[in-house]
């Protein structure tokens, strides 16, 4: 599966304690333009772009490379709206990664944000923390089944309580998944 089959979506998962324990020595950096969010600062792939607002808000904090309109979203919850309500994000919940309080939809290549079906349901495969640069991340892995079936995927959340940055990844795969933890090591905060 080429990585323009994968989206990533972030999501916000308020009062979860993170550490900002230093990651053992990470791969290398990628190289190319960055992503600056809050106080992330996030390297990514060379060609690949952030939307960090979009005029309707469907691609607001979309990571897209190739012809994946949003590969993944990477969000600074201190900016949200704070008259719009949140649902907390939590692995402690089903959909813990979204932080709408409607259902989530199933973004995928095929059906990009604002194109999706809704989602049904999620399991939490599994969860704990992982890295983001130098500090340590509330982490879950959610199996998703869509209204539409061709849509079930897999979710990964990486939530910073502190710096209130959400990041998730739709479609998640092995080789995908080494490119989005090479990024998320590859980053830094001022």
């Amino acid at each position: 599966m080429s990585l323009r089959h994968l989206v990533l979506v972030v999501a916000l998962t308020l009062g979860v304690a993170a550490c900002s324990t230093p990651a053992e020595n990470g791969p290398e950096k990628p190289s190319g333009p960055q992503a600056n969010v809050g106080a992330l600062h996030l390297p990514l792939p060379a060609g690949a772009t952030y939307t960090e607002h979009s005029p309707d808000g469907l691609l607001d904090g979309c990571i897209a490379e190739g012809t994946a309109v949003c590969e993944a979203r990477v969000l600074d919850l201190r900016k949200a709206d704070p008259d719009a309500p949140i649902n907390p994000p939590s692995t402690k919940r089903p959909f813990g990664w979204y932080t709408g309080t409607d259902l989530p939809t199933c973004i995928t290549p095929a059906s990009p944000p604002g194109k999706a079906s809704g989602a049904k349901d999620s399991k939490l495969l599994d969860s704990g923390f992982a890295p983001i640069g130098p500090k340590k991340a509330e982490y879950g892995r959610w199996q998703v089944t869509c209204e539409n079936s061709a849509q079930n995927n897999q979710v990964r959340m990486w939530w910073l309580p502190t710096s209130k940055v959400l990041v998730v990844q739709y479609g998640s795969f092995p080789g995908w998944d080494a490119k989005m933890d090479t990024l998320l090591a590859g980053a830094t905060f001022s």
